[in-house]
Parts: C-alpha cells; structure tokens; sequence
C-alpha cells in the first residue's frame, strides 16, 4: 500500500497512488480521475502528475477528499504541496522542517533531497564557485559584499552550510575546497526543476545585462535557417564548445580573481 510519508514529491505521490487505485480498479483511468476532481479535461492532472505544472492550491482540497487521507496525512499533504511550490531556500526549508514533524518517521530522502536543492538552483552552485576564489572569505558578509546578485545574509548563512553539510565543499585549514567540481543533468529530459534552472539563469543575465561594463561582459544574439535534420549534430558541438571552453579556461583552485556564468539557448523561432 502507497505511504504517503515515503514522499517529498506530491507528483510522484500521485502518480503511484493512480497506479495503485487502477490495479485494484481496472475501470479507474486519469480522465475518470479528472472527472471526479471536477476537472473539464484530464489535460492539466496529466501535466501535474508529469511535473509539467505545480498542484493550484484550490485543488488540494478536492484531491484530499478523492485520495480519503486521514487527517494528519491531509495535512501532510497539504505541507507537501506548499513545499513543491516554494521558490526560495528559506521556504524550502520552513516546509521542510514542517514535513519532519508531521512524519511519524524520519523522511528517508533527506539526502537525496538536500541534494536536489544544490543541484537545481543556480545560486547555490554560484555560491561553491565563489569559494574557489583567490581571495575568498568564509563570511556571508564578505560574499554578499562580493556578489553581484541580491541575496540576503541569512539565505547566504543556510546555503553556506547546506553546501558543508552535503559536502561539495569542505574547510581545510584557511581554505574551502570543492571536491564535486562540476554537476551536470542528464541530456534530453523534460524537468520543470531543469527548465526553472535555466530561467533563473537567463533572468540573471538579463539583469546584469545593463549593470556591467562591455569590457566585462559578451552577449550575442542571431537568428538563422537551419535543417531539421542537423538539431543534433548542432547541440553536440555546443555542449563539446562548452566543456572545452571549460578545461581551456577554468582557473585552477583558489586562484580564479572572478566568477563568471555561462549561459547558451539555441531554440526555435518559427512553428
């Protein structure tokens, strides 16, 4: 039977909890789902259970009553749910700390959890990159007086640990070192984690478009004709340019003089 506290997902909750209810019910399908939770089409539950699309609060309540959750698993839930739509460290890690303590366990994906919260948000990795600098301070003060993007102290303080805690970077003697040099997510896959990544990404650029000096910035832009047929030859050299560029450039530990972002897209214009 499905347990609701194995989950730090509620899509993924979902998802096995249809799975389940079609074994024992062969007529039950996502449009009978959809049906029943009042839903015009089962278009939006398909894009929610694929993490195309964050549950709407509204929802929850009906949701709660289709699945019959007792009511601290409804609560739960609903903990569950406002955690997936967090956005910031420190709400993720409110929600969290909510979800600990209605667990009548301990939640056995903690780790890979922390995990997931260094991997798919820019900042965090930004942040290990900063503590490779030459003339690096293990301060949250003197990296908010050094970074360009507006975090406050506290969020940098949680993410400082996080980053120990995880061990991607580590203290020895006066200097951080970064064991996990560089995180990488699978090629060809649809994630809304991945493509918000991308759009933290693409929104830091543009606000840092105006803000530095053309000596200290490049931006290009170009639209052109291409073949269909060449998509993926084209994406194979851009990530091999990327990972050249990388080893031809990286400075070496602790004596890089500044961070830098690279972001390439290469997307259709036409339809």
């Amino acid at each position: 039977m499905i347990n609701i506290y194995d989950y730090l997902e509620p899509a993924d909750y979902l998802k096995d909890k249809l799975a389940e209810i079609k074994k024992n019910n062969a007529g039950f399908s996502l449009r009978a789902w959809a049906k029943h939770l009042g839903m015009k089409s089962h278009g939006p539950l398909h894009a929610i259970l694929n993490k195309q699309r964050n549950i709407p609060k509204k929802l929850v309540p009906v949701l709660i009553k289709s699945l019959k959750l007792d009511k601290k698993a409804e609560k739960y839930f609903e903990v569950l749910v406002d955690f997936q739509r967090s956005k910031t460290p420190t709400e993720k890690d409110f929600y969290l700390e909510r979800l600990q303590q209605l667990s009548p366990k301990p939640l056995r994906e903690i780790n890979d959890l922390e995990a997931y919260k260094y991997i798919t948000d820019p900042i965090h990795i930004i942040i290990a990159e900063l503590t490779q600098l030459k003339n690096f301070q293990d301060n949250p003060v003197w990296i908010k007086q050094h970074f360009r993007l507006n975090q406050n102290l506290r969020e940098i303080e949680i993410i400082l640990n996080r980053l120990k805690s995880l061990g991607v970077i580590e203290k020895k003697g006066e200097k951080i070192n970064k064991p996990v040099q560089h995180i990488y997510t699978k090629f060809e896959i649809e994630s809304s984690d991945i493509q918000n990544y991308h759009k933290t990404c693409s929104h830091m650029a543009i606000d840092q478009i105006s803000k530095q000096d053309i000596s200290e910035k490049e931006f290009n832009a170009i639209a052109f004709n291409i073949k269909k047929k060449d998509i993926p030859k084209m994406k194979e050299q851009i990530r091999e340019f990327i990972n050249n560029l990388v080893d031809e450039y990286e400075a070496k530990p602790h004596q890089g003089d500044e961070t830098y972002q690279l972001n390439l897209q290469l997307f259709s214009l036409s339809k």
